[in-house]
């Protein structure tokens, strides 16, 4: 009997550990949902980064909430990516841009700057503007700035540095603590 009463015991601690488990991969799971239904919601509702109702949207307009969203896109353009990996890179920018009244001027500010320089090279917002060569040769006057240095480096390290991305790019990830590109993916390389 006292054989039956341990090894019930030690059941049970096993499935509380798991149940533990269980918990934090739970929590972890809610977590990261959220962040990504905030992001999502940005998107579907508005068309730009910041959801319409939004404090920050409210401040700076729709038509800038717009401009930036197409910003993003032509500083690093991949047709296959849909908006949400722009949005989720620069979500935290923007979060910090509701609470910090300079974050939002500078966006604000930046994204009014693209519409008038738009608006003097080709007499339409910079939104309006049709081809891509048009819209890179207007960011290209205000590359310099610190508005545009801001989202190009989150871009950058957001989503180049995205592990979910890879695949998309072609990227099999690091390879070190798996042998090596002599011993994974040298050979797979197909565009030399």
């Amino acid at each position: 009997m006292n054989k039956n009463k341990k090894d019930l015991l030690q059941s049970a601690s096993a499935k509380k550990g798991k149940a533990d488990e269980v918990c934090m991969n739970r929590r972890r799971f809610l977590s990261k949902t959220g962040t990504y239904a905030v992001a999502a919601s940005a998107v579907v509702l508005g068309g730009g980064l910041f959801a319409p109702d939004s404090y920050a949207a409210k401040k700076i307009g729709e038509k800038a909430n717009t401009t930036l969203l197409k910003m993003a896109r032509d500083i690093y353009p991949h047709d296959t990516l849909e908006d949400k990996y722009y949005t989720q890179v620069l979500t935290p920018m923007i979060q910090a841009a509701a609470t910090d009244d300079k974050k939002l001027s500078e966006l604000a500010d930046g994204a009014k700057s693209l519409d008038q320089i738009a608006s003097q090279q080709f007499g339409v917002s910079y939104i309006d503007i049709k081809s891509e060569k048009d819209r890179v040769s207007v960011l290209k006057q205000i590359e310099s700035s610190p508005f545009f240095q801001n989202i190009k480096g989150a871009l950058m390290m957001g989503i180049y540095n995205n592990p979910d991305l890879w695949p998309r790019f072609g990227y099999g990830g690091s390879a070190w603590e798996k042998g090596g590109y002599i011993n994974r993916g040298y050979n797979d390389i197909d565009w030399i």
